[in-house]
């Protein structure tokens, strides 16, 4: 009988002792402070993103990411870039986690970074599984050049140098306001028509709600594709001679050598053409002019050189 009533005092010791233990675990969880948000954001697909800290590690899924990145001094943060990425020069001694629409998504969890950049359309997925596996992503996919410049200051403001991204936005407008300044008075009648060549075989050009019109028109040129039902209409010749540009503008893709000015000038037919005729055929790096960054002004100034060589003199 002892014995029994011994077991049952050391049994409610335990017992006691447990919920004395218990009490003390639940009273350490209650008074530990929640993880508290450093900042949110909204990106382009409307998406809330919460950044818990200032990041101190992105990676960049998208060459246009990148160049906002380097133009608002994080190149040191950026630790990891797309294979199609390659400015400025100093990406190419960073990581690579794939292409554009191959993203390799182990890699970019293994990295651990701090915020991942990235692009809609095709990587909408990527970014709906990076989220998923833990990580903080910002999609941007500007749509215009004010998007672009709406997307520098929200990685400005995601990544601490909010500042930085105002003054570089105030920059670039005050450069496409010196464009547009020198042509808003010239007639119709005076602006040239414009032909841009995005392929040749098939004859492809871009027409409205693309960058590349857009860029035309600001630049004061009027691009021949503006009535087209279509981002990007093939052409035949036949409708190109009948609408018989003044200015040609072609792609020159980084490391092509496909296609050239005096390739062009040599084309079947092509002489009759008033671009042609003139020697008003030009060419232009792609990557500036398709890539929704900082660089976008720098393709609006070239064109404008292209298409009023005397007003806009390098």
């Amino acid at each position: 009988m002892k014995k029994k009533k011994r077991n049952l005092v050391m049994l409610s010791v335990l017992i006691a002792g447990g919920i004395l233990a218990w009490a003390i675990f639940a009273t350490r969880i209650t008074i530990l402070p929640p993880k508290k948000p450093w900042l949110m954001v909204t990106d382009d697909l409307g998406r809330e993103v919460t950044i818990y800290k200032q990041p101190e590690t992105i990676v960049s899924l998208a060459p246009s990411n990148t160049e906002i990145l380097f133009a608002l001094g994080l190149g040191d943060k950026v630790i990891a870039v797309s294979e199609y990425c390659n400015y400025p020069l100093e990406v190419q001694n960073k990581t690579k986690i794939g292409g554009f629409s191959t993203v390799n998504i182990e890699k970019v969890v293994d990295l651990e970074p701090d915020l991942v950049l990235a692009t809609g359309g095709i990587q909408e997925a990527v970014v709906e599984e990076l989220g998923r596996l833990g990580l903080t992503v910002i999609t941007l996919a500007a749509r215009s050049i004010e998007d672009v410049f709406e997307n520098i200051r929200l990685v400005g403001k995601a990544a601490g140098q909010l500042e930085t991204a105002r003054e570089l936005t105030t920059n670039l407008e005050q450069r496409i306001k010196a464009v547009t300044d020198k042509i808003k008075d010239l007639p119709e009648s005076q602006r040239p028509r414009v032909f841009y060549e995005v392929e040749y075989e098939p004859l492809m050009t871009a027409g409205p709600g693309t960058f590349i019109h857009h860029l035309i028109h600001l630049a004061g040129g009027v691009n021949i594709a503006s009535d087209a039902v279509t981002k990007y209409p093939v052409y035949n010749l036949e409708i190109l001679i009948e609408r018989n540009p003044e200015v040609i503008i072609i792609s020159l893709w980084h490391g092509s050598i496909a296609v050239s000015v005096e390739g062009v000038k040599s084309r079947e037919r092509w002489q009759i053409i008033d671009a042609v005729k003139n020697n008003r055929v030009y060419a232009i790096n792609a990557d500036i002019i398709s890539r929704p960054g900082p660089r976008i002004v720098d393709a609006l100034e070239e064109i404008a050189r292209f298409i009023y060589p005397a007003l806009f003199k390098e």
